[in-house]
This record gives C-alpha cells, structure tokens and sequence, in this order.
C-alpha cells in the first residue's frame, strides 16, 4: 500500500482526473473538503447524466454494514471510465465504527474511486482515548494507492486562499486587511466576510475588514486600546475622558489596557491570535487587533508594558493612587515611548 499526502493547495496543482483508487480529505476546513470533492467529480465525469449513473453519495453513519462499499464499487461504469462512491461524515463515527471501516476499507478494488470524506471536527469520544484510534491516514487498502488531502491551513495559507477568492469575487484586498482576515478560526469565516466586503466595494482595506469583524465589548475602550497602540496622544486623552468621566469608571480602562498589554506580550513572543484564542477561550478578534502593534514591539518592550499597566492597575485597586489620575499616567507612557 502506498500513502501519499498533500495540502489542499497542493491539491488544486493536480490533475484531478487521474487519482488513485482511494482518496481521503481531512482536516476541519469543510468549506475546502467539498471544494475538493466538487473539483474530483468535475474532472471525472464529462457530463451530469454520466454523473447520475455512475455516482452514489452516502452518509457513513447511515451504513449498518460497511461491506456495501465494495458492492457499490464493483459495479461496472457506464458510458465512462469509473464509479465513484463518496463516503461522507465519516469524522462523525465512534472509534469502533471508524474501526470496521477501516476494515472494509482494507478489501477495496483500485479500480473505482472510493472518496471518504474525513473532514471536520472529530466527534467527542466517551471514557478514555481509545488504543486504537482510527485516523484519517488509516483508510488505506492493500495494493491501492491513497490520496491524503489534508484541508487544514496556517497562516501563509490563509492569506493565500484570501487572495485566491478575492480574485474570483472581482476584488482587492489589502495587505493589512488580508492579514488580519486570515486570523480568523475557520475559512468559512473568511468566505463569508470577503463576499460581504465584495459589495461594499472593489478594495478592501484593513479598516474596511476591522469595521465588518465588529468585535464584541465596550466601543469605546476598543478606541482607547486603538488609539495607545498607534501612539496617538492627542487620541488616547480624549477617548480617556469619555470612558472615564470620573475618578472611580477609571479601573475598567486600567484592567482593558492590561489586557491588551499582556495579549501583546505574548504575541510579540510567538503566539499568534488563533493560538492565544485556543488557550484562553476568547475571541481572537482582540488578538487580531494587536497583531500588528506586537510585531512592531521587541519582547522586552512588550514585557515592560505588562509591568507598567498591572501596577498602576494594582496601585488603583490597592488606593496606592487614584484610578484617574493612574490611567493618565498610563495612557501618555504608552503613548510616549521609543
């Protein structure tokens, strides 16, 4: 049996009409996994009549006996080259099931093309991990090539799927903007926030993208933390007076730009917004927001500015100083800096 991988990019480059007997898509990108299955079907079948004949779509958790894929399969084609049989929702079986599959699986004729659609989110498992965890990569069969097409996608990819979409929509995005749209969790996210920035215009910015997001929380101190991140003095001040009209609304301010100071940390050391969003079980939209300002910072400036804030946020709490008087202080020393 012989295992190859590759990306959904990757994938696009092929020849979709010559596949191996088995193709597995995996990954949590379902939004890719059907792009992909559509593209598989398109290059195999010349026609939707030859398609309707040749062509069987079934819900693995509608099988009461797995044996039905080679039956499915072994039926000869007509009027083209192969059967196909699509196997979807796979990822939504128990271990034990993925099990028996794997064993059907095992038996297959290379000749069709069986399609087992293996992506999305793994269904939650009772009691402990299972020993022997059926993995995507394990739906192989003995003497049959297998395709893995992995729809997972990072950073770098993100971005480029962003550019390949905005190009079928007609539009620009900017790079800004196209950065801080490829920090979101899923690329249904991201399709679905370009085709609604389409019709706003035929270039899209990162203001335009910070705009359609709409994080959640108070307004106004995503407008004070905007304005200490580009260093806007005359901004931040003004902003200050209105999210804190008196001496006591001050310590929301404080706890907010703490906050941002210590997202920024950690993104100046590494993290990126989907990983600070995974570990705290927050938006990543907040983190979205810094990831250009914690780019331009080093590490120690970032860790000074933890410091900073969470003392004069401290020294407020403590009434070591009063809360107005400290998110002043604050505010110009972020605003100031080299």
């Amino acid at each position: 049996m012989t295992l190859v991988r590759t990306g959904y990019h990757d994938f696009l480059d092929r020849d979709a009409s010559r596949l191996p007997g088995i193709v597995v898509i995996c990954g949590k990108e379902h939004v890719l996994a059907d792009e992909v299955v559509k593209r598989i079907l398109d290059a195999t079948f010349p026609d939707e009549q030859s398609k309707a004949l040749n062509l069987d779509v079934v819900d693995a958790g509608q099988l009461d006996d797995f044996s039905v894929i080679n039956e499915k399969l072994a039926t000869f084609p007509f009027l083209t080259e192969r059967r196909v049989l699509v196997l979807r929702q796979t990822m939504e079986l128990r271990n034990d099931d993925r099990v028996d599959l794997q064993a059907a699986v095992a038996h297959v004729d290379g000749e069709a093309l069986l399609l087992i659609d293996d992506s999305g989110e793994p269904r939650p498992q009772r009691g402990k991990a299972p020993k022997d965890k059926v993995e995507s990569w394990d739906f192989v069969a003995e003497g049959v090539q297998t395709l893995l097409v992995d729809c997972t996608l990072g950073q770098t990819e993100r971005e480029r799927y962003i550019d390949a979409h905005a190009k079928e929509l007609g539009i620009h995005v900017d790079a800004g903007a196209r950065r801080y749209l490829a920090a979101f969790e899923s690329v249904d996210e991201i399709k679905n926030a370009l085709d609604r920035l389409a019709l706003t215009g035929k270039r899209i910015s990162k203001a335009a993208a910070e705009e359609y997001v709409r994080p959640p929380g108070d307004p106004k101190l995503w407008d004070l933390g905007n304005a200490v991140g580009t260093a806007n003095l005359q901004a931040g001040l003004r902003v200050l007076r209105e999210v804190a009209p008196r001496a006591e609304d001050a310590t929301g301010p404080l706890i907010w730009l703490a906050g941002d100071a210590q997202i920024a940390w950690e993104l100046s050391n590494g993290a990126t917004p989907q990983s600070w969003s995974y570990a705290t079980g927050q938006s990543a939209f907040r983190a979205m927001k810094l990831w250009d300002l914690a780019r331009r910072r080093s590490p120690k400036l970032a860790r000074d500015n933890v410091r900073l804030t969470m003392r004069a946020l401290e020294d407020s709490l403590t009434g070591k100083r009063l809360p107005d008087q400290a998110l002043e202080e604050v505010v110009i020393r972020l605003c100031t800096q080299k």
